[in-house]
This record gives structure tokens, sequence and C-alpha cells, in this order.
């Protein structure tokens, strides 16, 4: 007699079915949230990238607004700086004016008075300039200004201050001194080095200078004082030594720079 195998479960006649995953109901039953959820984080990313996208022009904007800033605070701090120069300093030949000429004036008498030092202000005027200006015109007058500035600045110490006064006046601070000497000294130097040949437009020109000196605190002790000192001086000397410029078509020999 035969034997069988099968087991009982095979007499039962009931078809093999596969295994159902016990998740597979609830997950179809989530899909529908999961979807949702997947649709509101493309919104979000969607809002964020808008946003990210205001906030990148935006910055590109500050950027510029930086940039024209800060091109306005160099036209502005430029702007100051020219200011504060044409306040202080004279158009035409650079020099200090007689407003900083003062304060210079006053630091120096301060500093005088602590070292026991003198201070001088030498008064100079070129002579018979007016009727030069008259022949050689304007321009060649500002020239010549502007050569003369040159020259004083070249003559005097780096403690010194030349300041154009006025027209072709010009006054020279000569600060911590031993006396009298001193300035007298520096006078017949600044004399030496502005008497030599100018060339003005293709023109030799040669002048005279004349000068007056007064001194801290012997002659005065304010400023005003001072100047009027130097002032009567220096016309007092003109008065003295009458020379007329002397203007020839020959370039003049070159000019050794003074030293201070």
């Amino acid at each position: 007699m035969e034997t069988s195998n099968r087991t009982p479960q095979s007499f039962a006649g009931t078809p093999s079915v596969a295994p159902r995953s016990p998740n597979s109901a609830r997950d179809i039953a989530e899909a529908p949230r999961l979807f949702a959820e997947a649709v509101d984080l493309r919104r979000a990313l969607a809002d964020n990238e808008r946003r990210l996208a205001a906030a990148l022009k935006k910055l590109d904007s500050l950027r510029a607004r930086d940039a024209a800033l800060t091109t306005e605070m160099i036209a502005l701090t430029n702007t100051a700086a020219n200011a504060h120069r044409f306040a202080y300093h004279d158009e035409l030949t650079g020099l200090p004016n007689r407003r900083l000429l003062f304060d210079r004036f006053n630091q120096a008498v301060a500093m005088a008075e602590r070292r026991d030092k003198r201070v001088a202000l030498l008064f100079l005027d070129l002579d018979k300039f007016k009727s030069l200006n008259d022949t050689l015109g304007h321009s060649a007058g500002d020239n010549l200004l502007r050569q003369v500035a040159a020259r004083l600045i070249s003559a005097i110490r780096k403690s010194d201050t030349a300041c154009r006064y006025g027209g072709d006046e010009f006054v020279v601070l000569l600060p911590d001194l031993g006396g009298r000497e001193g300035a007298s000294a520096a006078a017949a130097k600044i004399r030496v080095c502005l008497e030599k040949p100018y060339a003005v437009d293709g023109t030799t020109i040669t002048m005279t200078t004349s000068m007056g000196v007064a001194v801290y605190p012997v002659d005065g002790r304010v400023y005003g004082d001072l100047l009027h000192v130097s002032d009567l001086a220096m016309y007092r000397h003109k008065e003295r030594c009458r020379t007329p410029p002397i203007v020839c078509d020959r370039a003049p020999d070159p000019v050794e720079p003074c030293t201070g």
C-alpha cells in the first residue's frame, strides 16, 4: 500500500495565498496625510525660495546703496578737506593765510613762554611789484608770486611759517629764537634767496624786497602790535631802498634751491 506524504492542509483543498504585510493597510490609510505633507513641504520650499530671492535682491540693493554712500562719503570728505584748506591757505600760492598765521603765532608764543625763547614776525614786500604786474600782466604777476612762495618755503626752517598776507606782502613767523640776531640772520638768508633772478613767461626779472622785523616780547606782546611794528619797519626800509625791478629778455641762470 502506497504511503501518502501530503499534509492535512493539502486535503483541505484551499488555494495558497502570499502572506500580507501587516503595515499595508495602515500605509494606505496614511497616504492622504503623507501626500498633504509633501504638498505643504513643496509650498514651504517654494515660499522659502521666494524669500531667499527677495533677500538676495535686497542685499544687492543694500550693497549698491553702500557703494553709493561710500562714494558720497569720499566726496564729502574731499569737499571738507578742500574747504578746510581754503579756509587756512592762500588759493594762489598754497601758503598759510592770515587765519592760520594767527593760530601758529599763538602756539609759538605759548611755547616761547615755557622755554624762555623769542618769536619774530618778518614782514616783507616785493618792491615795485604793482608796476611790474601792470607791465607784464596779471598772469605773469601770479607766476612770480608762486615762485616767491616756493623760495620762501625753501629758505626757512620746517618750524617756521611763511604766510601770504595779501597782494605782494608776505609774513614769516620765526618761533623758538634766542634773540633778535636769529631773526636778522633769517631775514638776510630770505633776502638772498628772493632777490635771485626769476624766469617768468620767458622774461628774466630781478626783484628787490623790503623787510621789517618785530620780536616778541621785546617789540610787543600782542599779535596785532607786533604785526604793526614789523609793517612800519618794512615801510621805513622801503623808503630808504627805492630800487626798481630789473626786467630783461635773457633767461636767468639756474637758481640753486635755498635750504632752511
